[in-house]
């Protein structure tokens, strides 16, 4: 008996025969004992919105450097080649997808013989299977490495527990796998995101080295509400960009505030973004997630990060400053991209939910992105969505979608 490929992806919704694409990709080749005998992993860039990230864990910003789906064709059929059989939960949902992403390639992949661990195991979610059969799962749901590994492990022992005559005959043949040209590229996994994560950012390394000189007590303070006012307006949308970096390190060049001001200031931006996500008592992981970004971004120490947070929770009388004018957006035109991951009072503000509360509140809803949209709100910061790219080219005002509810008066978690 040969190897089989268990097979495993996240993608950026159901359908693949439509829009949606695959964002994650693992393949783990195994004999019928188990024994692994190759592994490949690689997140992908769909060149579109990134979808239901509470379901996957993934945002743009880890897809954004990672290869195309044509990149890494010829590198995993590398490794499915002398495979008989793939496997997976649900395994026709992954090869959907991956036959989807192939003819978007101009190839065709042969029939291939397939083995679901959940038909073979009567039914129900990985991890229910898992439990099932005393399987200890490592790493998190809805990765793609971590659910290929589990997978894996299910079908040993299902095929080990099964009459193996039926598996031979399924997978006896040979099959013709498609000669794809390799390209190289760089795998970005889950993990490689995370380090990434904790460098300093190139601005801050700019903001930080540069050449700073004394200020009078009363100009300093001008100087630092003239420069969280700019960082209010540069992370609207959670992401600070080249032309944003160099403003804000020619503000600080110009005012003179000095490394200890800048740390400063961004220590009590970051306290205020707390304080308003602490404010209905509740914590999400999509406000997590914001935090965790921008507190990278500005250089705070996770720990600094984790004591802040800690003491807003334990104390409900930290000072909190205005944000906004919901006044400035009556009249102006909207539009919006992605899967907001906002709730108001207990439930997730829907596309037909967002046009009704901004027109409730002055604003009128467009469909599309013109050079005369005022706003574009969007979901994930980095989303490379046909709208986000289009408001970008026009320089047109874009905010994430947790920041325009709030500047709306909205208390959105």
């Amino acid at each position: 008996m040969q190897n089989i490929a268990v097979i495993d992806v996240e993608t950026t919704g159901l359908n693949p025969f439509r829009y949606d694409r695959i964002i994650e990709l693992a393949a783990v080749v195994i004999t019928p004992d188990g024994s692994v005998i190759s592994e490949f992993e690689t997140l992908i860039n769909p060149k579109r919105d990134i979808g239901p990230t509470q379901i996957h864990g993934l945002t743009t910003e880890d897809v954004v450097n990672a290869p195309e789906f044509h990149q890494v064709a010829g590198s995993l059929i590398e490794t499915l080649a002398g495979c008989v059989a793939l496997a997976g939960h649900n395994v026709r949902f992954d090869l959907a997808f991956l036959n989807a992403e192939f003819e978007r390639c101009g190839f065709s992949l042969p029939e291939i013989p397939t083995l679901c661990t959940m038909r073979l195991a009567g039914g129900g979610s990985l991890s229910r299977c898992c439990s099932d059969f005393g399987i200890h799962v490592v790493g998190d749901a809805h990765s793609a490495k971590s659910d290929a590994l589990a997978s894996a492990q299910l079908l040993a022992l299902l095929l080990k527990e099964s009459n193996f005559e039926e598996w031979e005959a399924l997978i006896a043949r040979t099959i013709a796998w498609p000669e794809i040209p390799i390209k190289p590229f760089c795998a970005v996994t889950r993990k490689t995101c995370n380090q990434s994560r904790e460098k300093t950012p190139n601005f801050l390394q700019k903001l930080l080295n540069a050449p700073h000189f004394q200020l009078s007590l009363s100009r300093k303070s001008e100087a630092i509400e003239d420069y969280i006012h700019l960082l209010s307006q540069v992370l609207e949308d959670g992401v600070i960009d080249d032309s944003e970096s160099e403003a804000l390190v020619s503000l600080a060049l110009r005012w003179g505030l000095s490394t200890e001001d800048i740390q400063a200031a961004h220590k009590d931006f970051i306290i205020q973004l707390a304080i308003q996500a602490w404010e209905d008592g509740i914590l999400t992981q999509a406000e997590q997630r914001d935090l965790n970004r921008v507190a990278n971004l500005l250089g705070v120490p996770l720990i600094e990060f984790q004591e802040i947070t800690d003491k807003i929770r334990g104390n409900t009388n930290v000072q909190r400053s205005e944000c906004g004018d919901s006044d400035w957006f009556k009249g102006k035109s909207v539009c919006f991209t992605g899967e907001c991951q906002c709730d108001l009072n207990g439930e997730r503000i829907t596309r037909p939910r967002s046009f009704q509360l901004a027109e409730e509140r002055g604003l009128m809803v467009a469909k599309g992105v013109t050079k005369s949209l005022d706003i574009l709100v969007v979901a994930d910061p980095l989303t490379q969505s046909s709208k986000a790219k289009t408001a970008r080219k026009y320089g047109t005002r874009v905010m994430q979608a947790r920041v325009f509810w709030r500047a709306l008066g909205l208390k959105v978690s």
